[in-house]
């Protein structure tokens, strides 16, 4: 191996492709007018914008179009440099140095240093989940001057810029994170992004105004790395809870884009003159993950017995509708096209109940007809709802009683961070750049699995530099899984949105999910 681990060759080890599939960019955004405003209908907003203080991926959207880290993942999930202009690696794999994109400013005017990186992200290693990974890779952060910044690994491992890929990264100026903290979130949003965050109000939506002195990179437009176009003069993120105000607003022309559609809301768009569905393959497992730590679920052969006990067509069908929205794939990593996608230790026949399984594992658990406290956040998320009490009932023909609470967003996400107060919740898992940024198996996530030979295992490929070794670790991490069940999938489903006809480079493929920075509002008439 060369000396210096650079730029070209690290990100084709994280991802496992040749470095001449990465350097090939995918096609950019088409060239577009700007002007006129962006108007989005989404189904839930979290009480503040900052990224960093939830582990629940659905609340980043609004980060994602105003900040930026110091690297961004491309159409194929792998991180290319954002604010990055260069990074290499020492001849022991123990230090990352990273070069600084020169020139840059924050919203507030501010410069962007060094010591914002280390800001940003040492707030970061504080928090739960992918914070809890980089802090577990990294013994420190800091500035070696005003435009490098020096991460001193605890081993050699090729997994640091895919955890500095994601929202939870984003880079803020050191001022505006005084008095925040890993569960604090700041006031505001001073980032480096193409747009600014105008006004945020948790119950009624955002606006975002693009940002004039916005420095873009030059390579292609691709996901979250490379040039971001802002071709709307404003973007304005609409609270709709209700999948059917959505649908109707778009219809009317109230808004532009609906967000998260019912698959049974594809005929009304598809047959309405002004409006377009959209489906987006492979978007995101659908789960229920089980709390470890404590509690009825803690027991092992009950999990075993529930993942028997379940058929998970009706499941998926009761959630998602029609059959051509979704799959029934048992994989974790659910976009085929990674190369992390595999069915190691997937028991035979997956989504079949066996009513010989359960009543053995029953017998072998301590099971003595407790309720499972099964928390969902169904005004917001109506799969969550959907879901559970489609198993509930299917858990019920065995004995296994369950009892949904139901909860606001704020109190769904304070509930299940705390062991004491659930048994099991509803949740969904999308394609994760690396094995080692899935949150699910981070032992701070809600749900707490802790299995020291799953702690072994993410050791190994946390410090494991060869491709295809680290993809065999990763197969016995998805084995253990579907040995152990702290989580259960149903199914793999696709993502149908509805657009008013006319806007430009929509998003079609998961990756792109929030780059709505280079998604064009259709012309005025």
């Amino acid at each position: 191996m060369n000396k210096k681990r650079t730029l070209t060759l690290l990100p084709a080890l994280l991802a496992g492709i040749s470095a001449a599939a990465m350097i090939a960019a995918p096609v950019g955004a088409q060239e577009l007018k700007r002007g006129g405003n962006l108007r989005i209908g989404i189904s839930q907003m979290a009480p503040s914008p900052d990224p960093v203080v939830t582990t629940f991926g659905v609340n980043w959207g609004t980060s994602y179009i105003v900040c930026e880290g110091l690297f961004g993942l491309d159409e194929k999930w792998t991180p290319q440099p954002m604010l990055a202009d260069s990074f290499k690696y020492s001849d022991d794999g123990l230090k990352l140095t990273v070069a600084l994109r020169s020139g840059l400013k924050f919203h507030s005017g501010a410069g962007l240093t060094a010591a914002d990186v280390v800001a940003s992200l040492n707030r970061f290693r504080e928090s739960a989940g992918i914070g809890a990974s980089l802090k577990a890779t990294t013994k420190s952060i800091k500035a070696v001057d005003d435009k490098t910044v020096e991460f001193e690994l605890t081993s050699p491992s090729p997994i640091l810029p895919g955890l500095l890929a994601g929202a939870q990264s984003a880079i803020m100026s050191a001022k505006s994170l005084e008095g925040a903290s890993a569960t604090v979130g700041t006031k505001g949003l001073d980032c480096t992004g193409p747009y600014t965050l105008t006004s945020y109000q948790p119950d009624q939506g955002a606006k975002l105004t693009r940002w004039s002195d916005y420095q873009s990179r030059k390579e292609p437009a691709s996901a979250m790395s490379g040039a971001k176009y802002a071709y709307a003069d404003e973007i304005n993120l609409r609270l709709m809870p209700e999948p059917s105000v959505r649908r109707d607003a778009l219809i009317t022309g109230q808004i532009d884009i609906a967000r998260e559609l019912p698959s049974d809301f594809f005929d009304a768009l598809k047959n309405n003159s002004g409006t377009e569905p959209v489906v987006v393959p492979n978007n995101q497992s659908l789960t229920v993950v089980f709390n470890t730590k404590e509690g009825v679920a803690a027991d092992v052969n009950l999990r075993r017995a529930i993942y028997h006990a379940l058929e998970m067509e009706p499941i998926m069908q009761a959630s998602v509708g029609k059959k051509d929205f979704y799959t029934l794939d048992p994989s974790w990593i659910p976009d085929p096209n990674s190369f992390w996608y595999t069915k190691a230790g997937v028991p035979d026949g997956f989504g079949k109940p066996n009513a010989a399984k359960v009543k053995e594992y029953l017998a072998k658990s301590n099971y003595k007809g407790q309720p499972i406290r099964w928390l969902v956040a169904s005004e917001q998320y109506q799969k969550h709802y959907l879901t559970a009490i489609t198993a509930s009932q299917q858990l019920e023909e065995f004995g296994i009683k369950v009892d949904i609470v139901q909860s606001p967003m704020a109190n769904y996400i304070q509930a299940r961070a705390n062991a004491a107060q659930m048994d099991a919740f509803s949740s969904f898992l999308p394609t994760y750049v690396d094995p080692t940024s899935i949150a699910y198996l981070n032992p701070t996530y809600p749900g707490f699995w802790d299995n020291p030979e799953k702690t072994g295992l993410m050791k190994q490929i946390a410090t494991t530099i060869d491709p295809k070794e680290r993809k065999a670790i990763f197969e016995k991490i998805h084995a253990l899984a579907y040995d152990q069940f702290p989580f259960i999938k149903y199914g793999t489903e696709s993502n149908m949105y509805g657009m008013r006809k006319g806007v430009g480079n929509p998003q079609r493929i998961p990756a792109r999910s929030d780059d709505f920075y280079n998604v064009a509002p259709p012309p005025a008439k």
